[in-house]
């Protein structure tokens, strides 16, 4: 699995690449800007999108909300179906239904979690949309 983590605080990106390191290739980003450029990368560069991007909402510069709508727009303009379109689970410490509202309709994210992400929780979402195996509790990861 290629995993982008986008979290402006660096012990948020280290605890989720703790979390994922054993599941694939994790990369990092702080920054909205940044992270675009590397998704835009992976898919007309590299020819290898990403498997999943795990997305803070709130960040300095470019929000989280910004950032998944020109994520989605990239898959479309590089003719990614709907069907074939990265997981984008939208992170935040705050509960605000508004903005998980938007990202859903407006941004097209895949899923949501809260802060603080806890290994299991981070791995249901993970096993429900079949980034990894279902038995992920009785596994080494």
């Amino acid at each position: 699995m290629k995993v982008l983590i986008v979290d402006d605080i660096l012990e948020n990106r280290k605890l989720l690449w703790e979390l994922l390191k054993n599941y694939g290739l994790c990369d990092m980003s702080g920054d909205g800007q940044e992270a675009l450029d590397m998704f835009e990368g992976a898919i007309t560069l590299d020819q290898e999108p990403y498997d999943l991007v795990l997305l803070d909402i709130a960040m300095p510069r470019m929000d989280g909300q910004e950032v998944l709508v020109r994520m989605r727009q990239l898959e479309r303009d590089n003719g990614i179906a709907p069907e074939g379109q990265t997981a984008i689970i939208m992170v935040s410490a705050v509960d605000a239904s508004s903005e998980v509202e938007k990202a859903f309709k407006v941004g097209g994210c895949t899923d949501f979690l809260h802060k603080p992400i806890s290994r299991g929780r981070l791995m249901v979402k993970l096993s429900e949309h079949g980034l990894i195996s279902s038995n992920w509790w009785a596994e080494k990861g």
